[in-house]
């Protein structure tokens, strides 16, 4: 019996009315798979959502808005893109929001593609997860290795293209195009090839130092009014030798004028610098190597072969011909009317008549005895000559 003022209420079961344990409920509808890409035109964006059976997929298109952030679109309709209906058409997409970077000390992955890193840069580190060994970075150097920066790297490529190193082993064939320059260099040969590619002659570099030509040489054109110059210390000439013209100098009495550019063109004035003999004459010197020293060196080096006399008054000259030891030239007084022309030789003077031409050489250190060091034209030696007579 139940005591008076109180009332008795039974509770149901946990799990049944009678408590006793229900059937298993039915297996809910598996989610759409989430497909997650960069906002492209042309592709087909899905939302199956709707859909009750199969495979189901709903897209996520990111959209970059700066050089860290990014903008998140749900795809709300099946269709494909276009650049009429962009991610910002709310028939199509619903905005998530703003996406900010996410930060986290390692990335393991087997395969990777990192997208969306404009303007940020990607640094690669040395063993001690300190110091920079190299870097990819939006900017004017977009590759570069071996520094913190860009700017003092030894290695680094432009965003032109360009490639800056301190330093390049390259093996095996290599083609070069373009314009190449160069401080210096090591070559062992460099072809010269033709259209097709054919080596049809090359320069060979010796280990002795020597360099070897294969193949005919050009050296033709004209620069300030002249031929073009080939400047050589010694040329040892082991087969035909030819010169269009010799290297003159006209003397008209206590002046001359030197044809460095060639006889049909405009001579250098060269002052002829005078001295007395021991009895008491005048003589000019004829500088038969480098004649004057000028500034834009026209003159210096020149190296003159033949001198022509050509004084027109009758008026008896006399010269001092200074040579190098060995040097020998031509000499030819060119008026046929006066034999006024006296050249100094051994403390002597030969006399140079009027149409005549003498063949003259300095052979001071190999004459025995030796001549005495104080006679004007000491070395001097005339050879062959022949007198023209045309009057």
């Amino acid at each position: 019996m139940e005591a008076q003022g109180h009332i008795l209420i039974r509770r149901k079961a946990k799990n049944g009315i009678d408590g006793t344990n229900g059937e298993p409920g039915k297996n809910g509808l598996q989610g759409c798979i989430l497909r997650q890409s960069e906002w492209a035109k042309g592709i087909e964006y899905r939302n199956d959502e709707a859909l009750t059976s199969g495979t189901r997929y709903l897209d996520i298109a990111i959209v970059t808005t700066g050089a860290n952030t990014f903008n998140a679109y749900k795809c709300l309709k099946t269709h494909t893109s276009s650049d009429s209906i962009p991610v910002t058409n709310t028939t199509y997409w619903q905005k998530f929001n703003s996406l900010v970077p996410v930060y986290t000390p390692l990335i393991m992955a087997q395969n990777a593609i990192l997208r969306f890193m404009q303007g940020n840069q990607l640094l690669i580190m040395k063993g001690d997860n300190k110091t920079v060994a190299a870097g990819l970075v939006g900017g004017d150097y977009p590759l570069w290795v071996g520094a913190t920066t860009p700017t003092d790297a030894p290695y680094k490529v432009s965003i032109a293209g360009k490639l800056y190193a301190a330093g390049a082993v390259i093996s095996g064939d290599s083609t070069f195009e373009g314009t190449l320059k160069g401080v210096s260099g090591s070559f062992t040969r460099l072809n010269c090839v033709n259209a097709a590619g054919d080596a049809v002659g090359g320069i060979s570099f010796g280990s002795d130092g020597r360099m070897w030509f294969d193949g005919d040489m050009y050296h033709q054109g004209t620069k300030d009014n002249r031929s073009l110059r080939f400047y050589t210390s010694d040329l040892w000439c082991r087969g035909v030798f030819g010169a269009r013209e010799r290297s003159i100098m006209v003397v008209y009495g206590s002046y001359a004028y030197v044809y460095t550019k060639g006889a049909d063109k405009t001579g250098t004035y060269i002052p002829l610098t005078s001295g007395t003999s021991s009895a008491n004459e005048t003589y000019y010197t004829v500088p038969c190597y480098s004649p004057r020293y000028d500034y834009n060196g026209e003159t210096s080096g020149f190296p003159v072969d033949t001198v022509i006399f050509r004084i027109t008054s009758n008026v008896t000259y006399r010269y001092l011909l200074s040579l190098a030891v060995t040097q020998r030239i031509f000499v030819v007084n060119a008026n046929d009317n006066y034999n006024n022309v006296q050249i100094y030789a051994n403390g002597t003077k030969q006399t140079l008549n009027g149409g005549s031409m003498h063949h003259c050489m300095q052979l001071v250190d190999f004459m025995y005895p030796s001549p005495n060091s104080d006679w004007l034209g000491r070395g001097l030696m005339f050879g062959a000559s022949n007198d023209n007579d045309w009057k």
